[in-house]
């Protein structure tokens, strides 16, 4: 666990114990290695950054926060290390690394590794330090989601949103590059294969010579602790001025030159954008996976980013609740960009009206009844049909007679939007509801759980407008048993049918593929 590293970095900054390094050195010697090799792609020089990163860590222990994540802090430390030992041939290998991109662009699936590998790294320094330790803990160290949120001091549920947004804006740099696939497989892909074994040689030296600070180390290894150590001192010093670090390493020192960049600043313009605030915020808030707590503001920009969009001031971003208008200043690219996607946002979910019936229908009655539909499914305790809107109205008309000896004990409904749970009770009887509409704009998946005193479920695909019936397998009585009706119906805003019954999309005598 992250907390029990900086016990033990404390304790070592104390005692100086070998033992207490020598610990530190076999827990992240692996995920130090494997990214110093990616980064520079040379075993041996791998081997000299993982030494140097390790004599950092014994220099720096006593100056470490005591909420450091360390292993994102080892991370951080093994990418300046890697600048350094790259010298002037990275613009050379970043131009190999692409052309060799495009070369296996159209290879297997199976090779999306090879086409990672090369991108990890500088994508994952390109992310905020949040964002990086969460994706360090999670595939460096194998972290679960509720061991980041203890490491993070958040929630268990916020740690896993922050995870899923950290791997979308590394999916969105890697599609930059060329490499498309799913985030769920990015992340797979990265878990397998980011963290291999150090030689085992390799752990014994690194801890004998990050002990002694350095001073058995080549004057190369010397060079990268030096430029390293340098580098980190100015990333944490540096303000918002634009400036760029250019090592020049030679065979006995190392010299940072930092220049101020002049850049043409881009041509911004102020686009107003006017949303519907209900509809726009929730929908951010579903895309995003952010709570309401964040300002609508904060919320727009991190979707924007997310979706590959460059906020860097002095672009910005501003919201008015009063008047639920979007303030944007970019460039004109990046505002059609965003137009796009706040015309995404601004669609409102259509409704989905639902109304339950309870009726308790005598035992004579019930086998003519679950004949008159279509049944889908028959579990351990319950059975499930599907009835057209044409049998259902005749079937409720005739359960409404005296005559036959039904009983409706309630007809609740209610309005809520596709994909909302909802609930309707009847007594002691409790029915809980999702309706969620498929893409094709009129196929229905929707679960049903039925509560007290009969326990019954139904998970099934149906058409607009047509009911699902609920019946008990058996009758506890042996008089009667409890049926439960559900139509659900989609409509617009005002409550009119999304679907006229004269122009219907599907045939209403059939049901959709379950």
């Amino acid at each position: 666990m992250t907390p029990d590293d900086m016990m033990l970095v404390r304790e070592y900054a104390a005692s100086q114990s070998e033992i207490t390094f020598a610990a530190l050195v076999q827990r992240h010697i692996h995920h130090v290695h494997s990214a110093a090799i990616r980064q520079v792609g040379d075993a041996h020089l791998a081997e000299e950054i993982t030494q140097a990163v390790f004599i950092v860590l014994a220099q720096k222990a006593a100056k470490l926060r005591p909420n450091t994540i360390l292993s994102a802090w080892l991370y951080r430390a093994t990418h300046f290390a890697a600048i350094n030992a790259l010298r002037a041939q990275r613009r050379r290998q970043i131009r190999e690394q692409e052309a060799y991109m495009q070369s296996i662009l159209n290879e297997p699936e199976e090779n999306i590794w090879a086409q990672l590998a090369p991108l990890l790294d500088n994508g994952l320094n390109k992310l905020g330090a949040t964002d990086r330790a969460v994706l360090v803990l999670k595939f460096f160290e194998n972290k679960s989601a509720k061991e980041i949120a203890e490491a993070l001091r958040m929630k268990e549920d916020a740690a896993q949103k922050r995870i899923g947004r950290a791997l979308e804006k590394l999916r969105v740099i890697f599609a930059k590059h060329g490499v498309t696939g799913a985030t769920a497989k990015i992340a797979e892909t990265i878990s397998a294969n980011s963290v291999q074994a150090a030689p085992a040689a390799l752990i014994k030296t690194t801890t004998a010579v990050a002990l002694a600070k350095g001073a058995a180390v080549s004057a190369s290894t010397l060079t990268l602790i030096k430029g390293a150590l340098k580098i980190m001192a100015w990333t944490k010093a540096k303000t918002a001025v634009v400036v760029s670090v250019a090592v020049v390493l030679a065979a006995t020192t190392s010299t940072i030159v930092i220049k101020a960049i002049s850049r043409p600043q881009p041509k911004l313009e102020m686009r107003t954008f006017k949303v519907d605030a209900r509809t726009f915020i929730a929908n951010l808030q579903k895309a995003a996976g952010t709570s309401s707590a964040e300002p609508v503001s904060q919320m727009a920009s991190d979707y924007f980013v997310s979706k590959g969009i460059d906020f860097r001031p002095p672009k910005s971003i501003a919201y008015n609740d009063a008047q639920s208008l979007l303030f944007v200043k970019a460039t004109a690219s990046d505002l059609n960009a965003i137009e796009k996607i706040v015309q995404q946002l601004a669609y409102a979910p259509p409704q989905v009206h639902s109304r339950a019936y309870f009726i308790k229908v005598p035992e004579s009655n019930v086998e003519s009844i679950l004949k008159s539909g279509a049944v889908v499914d028959t579990k351990e305790k319950n059975i499930v049909e599907i009835m057209f809107p044409a049998q259902t109205s005749l079937l409720l008309r005739g359960l409404s007679l005296k005559s036959s000896g039904a009983t409706t004990l309630s007809g609740p409904s209610v309005v809520t939007l596709s994909g909302r749970q909802t609930q309707m009770s009847s007594g002691d009887t409790t029915v809980d509801l999702v309706s969620t509409l498929l893409d094709d704009g009129y196929t229905l998946k929707t679960t049903v759980m039925v509560s007290a005193p009969e326990s019954l479920l139904a998970n099934v695909n149906i058409w607009d407008g047509q009911t699902i019936v609920l019946a008990p397998n058996n009758s506890n009585d042996g008089k009667s048993r409890l049926l439960v009706f559900v139509t659900s119906t989609l409509v617009d805003s005002a409550g009119n049918l999304i679907h006229s019954q004269n122009k219907l999309p599907f045939d209403p005598t059939t049901i959709p593929a379950q």
